[in-house]
């Protein structure tokens, strides 16, 4: 079961491991996600919620530092959904996502980084093939 076990100005402890930047959790598992600002909070952002199963019926979303208000398009979004929202800064979401999760509801967070300048290690350089030969690799699987 996912434990928001604590948080710092640019991730969250999930279950004692460190995870940088904004994430999405459920009951059972978690996703770095990439809005750092309400303002980069959209439905698209946020898509990943028609899918879970059970289907939440709250999406507890953290402002990152402070409260702030839920955009209007997400806001209708979410009642679309027939999805109640609960907004709080982040760190009083952690605290209310977890005793929603430990009552067994089911509850999704959506949680801010407390400070959005925060460096991430999502600022890789652009991704290359890797290194290693595959032709010898797949020779030894059998596989050609």
């Amino acid at each position: 079961m996912s434990k928001m076990s604590g948080y710092y100005a640019g991730g969250f402890y999930i279950n004692n491991v460190q995870v940088p930047g904004s994430v999405l959790v459920s009951h059972d598992m978690y996703f770095m996600w990439r809005p750092r600002r309400i303002s980069e909070v959209t439905p698209d952002s946020l898509m990943l919620l028609e899918v879970l199963k059970p289907a939440p019926e709250v999406l507890v979303l953290g402002t990152g530092a402070t409260p702030q208000k839920l955009p209007p398009a997400v806001r209708e979004y979410l009642q679309r959904l027939g999805m109640r929202v609960e907004v709080l800064d982040s760190r009083n979401a952690t605290g209310y996502f977890n005793v929603l999760n430990d009552e067994g509801r089911a509850v999704v967070g959506a949680l801010l980084v407390a400070d959005p300048e925060a460096r991430m290690p999502e600022n890789l350089p652009d991704a290359q093939e890797p290194l290693w030969d595959r032709a010898p690799l797949m020779q030894r699987s059998g596989t050609i």
